[in-house]
């Protein structure tokens, strides 16, 4: 059985469509490369990683890595799966469920189209900084630590936008889950007594303007029976790159550890 190998995140792999995975490729986020024979699989430790694949690569050999690495945990997401990955999940059945979905990927590189940002009465947005910062618990993100090192790797390296209430209270939140070669993949929640009100249009509204002074392109990600987060997307110049399968791993043996 082969095993990939653990290497130094700094080792020259060419970037992907995914800024996730291209942040720990950079080393700019926390995560684990592994390697076998020019084969690669990138891991963030959000969960979500990326397979670099050879002619020669041996899908066995990958999902008895999946199986029994350490580093792992039971259960994670690989962008961009091709249909011979996707076959090979559903032969070790025994071992991984294997879920499949299809995801859209877009982005915008120019200043959002003309919209109407009249917030409500009261309301009003301003960017996340340090003060108040423990106000954001409130979306139940984790926010300094699911993508970022830290709350203050996030504030220094990281940015965002909230739209308060009439009582200086968080109920929308646009941020950048990471920023890499000046990509910036786009988080987007608002609290659930505040959605429909056209909030989340306002405050990814605020996020992309930032971006587009700032030389960034803003990247939007979501799964294609979506309908609301993709028209939200689209409404706001949000183009479509392309469709791709989205595989979800859960390993049945579990107890694995990672991070």
């Amino acid at each position: 059985m082969i095993l990939l190998e653990r290497i130094d995140s700094k080792f020259k792999i060419d970037y992907t469509s995914f800024p996730l995975i291209n942040s720990v490729i950079n080393g700019s986020q926390e995560g684990k490369i592994f390697s076998e024979n020019e084969i690669y699989f990138i891991f963030h430790k959000s969960g979500f990683s990326y397979l670099v694949e050879n002619e020669n690569v041996n899908y066995q050999d990958i999902f008895n890595f999946f199986v029994y690495s350490k580093e792992l945990p039971p259960y994670f997401h690989i962008y961009d799966a091709n249909p011979e990955l996707i076959l090979a999940s559903s032969k070790n059945s025994d071992h991984v469920t294997g879920r499949v979905r299809k995801r859209i990927q877009l982005n915008i590189s120019k200043d959002p189209l003309a919209i109407d940002n009249t917030l409500p009465p009261g309301f009003s947005v301003s960017k996340i900084d340090a003060i108040g910062f423990e106000k954001l618990s409130v979306f139940n993100l984790s926010l300094g630590y699911k993508f970022w090192k830290s709350e203050r790797d996030f504030l220094e390296n990281g940015f965002g936008f909230i739209i308060n209430n009439e009582n200086d209270l968080p109920v929308s939140i646009c941020y950048s889950a990471c920023l890499a070669n000046n990509v910036a993949e786009i988080d987007v929640a608002t609290l659930p007594e505040y959605q429909k009100r056209g909030l989340a249009k306002l405050v990814v509204s605020e996020f992309v303007r930032f971006c587009f002074n700032n030389g960034i392109t803003a990247n939007w990600d979501c799964f294609e029976d979506n309908l609301s987060s993709l028209n939200t997307a689209r409404r706001l110049g949000f183009r479509d790159i392309f469709t791709y399968n989205f595989l979800s791993i859960f390993n049945k043996k579990g107890n694995h550890e990672t991070f």
